[in-house]
């Protein structure tokens, strides 16, 4: 991956975005999952979203939002952490570690600004294989909900 770009997503970038949540919403591997709207995404560019660019076409982003914990059982009250609000690789370019670097990416970008916790969510129709990915970032299982 000699031609691989990590960088804050731009305004510019935000078409290309809506396309990457398009493709993923065609793919039906996340329950209920709808594309955000420009608007939408406008409101989370900022240091808490960046974009994996390969061979000078983005293929992969993250984003996420700085909270400040209320009851919630996990974290101390009043505590800073950033939710993972979506976190997406185009199909082609799965596997590859660009998963890996962009959650790193915005997991240090938080502890840079002094932010060491982080929660994220996930619906995805493959349950086995989110959790073997996150639980390699050290995450721990905090609730789950079930359906039949």
């Amino acid at each position: 991956m000699d031609n691989l770009i990590i960088r804050e997503c731009t305004y510019e970038d935000l078409d290309k975005i809506i396309s990457l949540q398009q493709q993923w919403e065609i793919e039906d591997i996340t329950h209920g999952f709808v594309p955000a709207d420009k608007s939408y995404l406008e409101e989370k560019v900022g240091k808490y979203f960046y974009i994996a660019k390969l061979n000078s076409e983005i293929v992969g982003f993250v984003y996420g939002t700085v909270h400040n914990a209320e009851n919630i059982g996990i974290f101390n009250e009043g505590e800073a952490y950033v939710e993972v609000d979506d976190i997406y690789i185009s199909q082609n370019n799965r596997g590859t570690g660009l998963g890996n670097i962009l959650l790193e990416k915005i997991l240090n970008t938080a502890k840079e600004n002094g932010i060491e916790r982080s929660l994220i969510y996930s619906s995805t129709k493959d349950m086995d294989s989110i959790i073997r990915f996150y639980k390699k970032h050290e995450y721990k299982t905090w609730c789950i909900r079930m359906y039949k």
